[in-house]
């Protein structure tokens, strides 16, 4: 095997191992968004992206509420604090490499902000 063949196979492993994670962290946050279910404020959205498959450090999750105040008041009441935890604790538990687990980020925004900064953008937002 040459070199480009042996980094086509290293490219190709690397995919599929991509997908595995994602779907690991896509169970991850359904479950967190199942537990805070009903809590207020509600969440608007949530997403991730990242690198995972090079090194489980490289994901970030992100949870959207509608407004900046609906984060201020879920910053103050807890529920911020309490996502992370349950998105930690979750991708531990879907199986998430666990040298990622504890260094992984996870983010908080609002739609009211990303439609300030750049008109409701969302990919140059998060760029």
């Amino acid at each position: 095997m040459d070199k480009n063949e042996a980094y086509q196979e290293e490219l190709r492993k690397r995919h599929a191992r991509q997908k595995e994670l994602d779907a690991i962290v896509e169970r991850a946050m359904s479950q967190v968004a199942s537990q805070i279910a009903g809590r207020q404020p509600s969440l608007h959205s949530r997403f991730f992206y990242g690198a995972s498959a090079i090194h489980a450090k490289h994901l970030v999750t992100w949870y959207l509420f509608r407004t900046d105040s609906e984060l201020a008041t879920a910053k103050r009441n807890g529920l911020t604090a309490e996502i992370e935890s349950a998105t930690r604790e979750q991708l531990a538990a879907s199986g998430y490499p666990s040298e990622g687990v504890n260094v992984m980020m996870v983010s908080f925004t609002t739609d009211q902000d990303i439609r300030n900064k750049t008109g409701g953008d969302y990919w140059s937002y998060f760029k």
